[in-house]
């Protein structure tokens, strides 16, 4: 039935095991760098939220260490004039003010951090598949692909693609 169409079962195989050796280049050399670069991207962010959960942490032991000294201070408080417990009160607020703003200001920083990460990831991103992209077109361009020299010609792509740097 395929000889009445008109097409050799060996060309059929022959397109086959191209394709899944295409599929199999591809896999190897785009989708796992590609998987391995997200999951890197994956722990970096979460590095730095861990890195700001840890600063959250330490901020609210210093806090929670600060309200049991102000208490100890209120308690001797109780034996001093009033113009002592007012600096005191003041003191504290400062205090809290000044954690609150530093935590603020690393939870923004981290935050931002992480857009430009982001950020810079789509681009490379971008980049490497515009590259792959000129690279493909450029070589199904450059030539027609004969039957017998697809083997070459894929071959050759391949090889090219090992030099360049769009793997980085």
């Amino acid at each position: 039935m395929v000889e009445a169409l008109g097409i050799e079962l060996k060309e059929i195989l022959f397109a086959i095991v191209n394709f899944l050796v295409l599929v199999a280049v591809l896999g190897k050399f785009l989708y796992r760098p590609f998987l391995e670069m997200l999951e890197n991207r994956k722990q970096a962010i979460k590095g730095a939220f861990d890195s700001a959960e840890a600063t959250n942490r330490r901020a609210d032991e210093k806090l929670a260490a600060y309200n049991k000294r102000v208490a100890d201070v209120e308690a001797e408080g109780r034996e001093i004039i009033k113009n002592a417990k007012i600096k005191a009160e003041k003191q504290a607020k400062d205090i809290l003010d000044e954690a609150s703003e530093k935590a603020g200001n690393m939870i923004v920083q981290a935050e931002r951090e992480i857009e430009r990460e982001q950020a810079k990831a789509i681009a490379e991103l971008k980049t490497q598949v515009a590259a792959l992209s000129l690279l493909v077109a450029e070589k199904v361009l450059e030539k027609q692909i004969a039957i017998e020299g697809q083997d070459e010609f894929i071959n050759n792509i391949i090889e090219q693609a090992g030099r360049s740097e769009w793997q980085n």
